[in-house]
């Protein structure tokens, strides 16, 4: 995880999973400082267990430090130190935009998701050029969802669950749906009357 991507002491072997200008950063986080940076990092790796530690690279004595909640944010490489969790970059790889047919299972989790969502955008409210967007792409299929269910969600897995559910998608703007289906933009859940989003980039 690097707020600057140009420093070449992260490891090779190593996803990167947010990238971008400090400023950004900064500018998402507001007065979280790096509790913020470590909240989306569970969030985007093991939200449930919470089991991985944040580290940031330090440059003086060339070894990676423990981050506290506390730290300001600098522009440095940071890393998620997590085990046993699913490789996103398997999951992520899309050489095209899923699409949903008309008919069938697609369009019945379609309709379900509008009707759960009032048929506004989940974040801007406006029902105006909305589209049903995939949170898990449907080339996922069933057995990998239920394990991202399981890793990622604290209730019991719904009997049948499968990449169809209401659950893997939301409906958003098709502005919001474009950056999102490119990995481009993520939202956290903050507090019930806030959602904060970011720039996302999975590589």
């Amino acid at each position: 995880m690097m707020t600057d991507p140009s420093n070449p002491s992260s490891p090779d072997d190593e996803t990167c999973l947010l990238h971008g200008p400090l400023a950004d950063f900064l500018l998402f986080s507001r007065r979280e400082k790096s509790k913020w940076l470590i909240d989306i990092a569970h969030d985007i790796c093991d939200p449930r267990q919470k089991r991985g530690t944040l580290r940031v690279w330090d440059k003086a004595t060339r070894t990676w430090k423990d981050v506290g909640a506390t730290d300001r944010l600098t522009g440095s490489d940071y890393l998620y130190d997590v085990q046993d969790v699913i490789s996103l970059t398997k999951i992520s790889h899309c050489e095209n935009k899923t699409k949903t047919t008309a008919t069938g299972n697609g369009s019945t989790m379609a309709n379900r998701v509008k009707g759960r969502d009032r048929k506004l955008c989940w974040v801007t409210r406006y029902g105006i050029a909305i589209a049903n967007s995939h949170v898990c792409p449907k080339r996922m299929g069933d057995h990998l969802v239920r394990d991202v269910y399981r890793n990622f969600e604290s209730t019991t897995l719904p009997s049948g669950f499968s990449i169809f559910h209401e659950m893997c998608g939301i409906t958003l703007t098709l502005h919001l749906d474009h950056f999102f289906d490119k990995y481009e933009f993520g939202l956290r859940y903050v507090e019930p009357v806030r959602i904060s989003s970011f720039p996302v980039s999975y590589r």
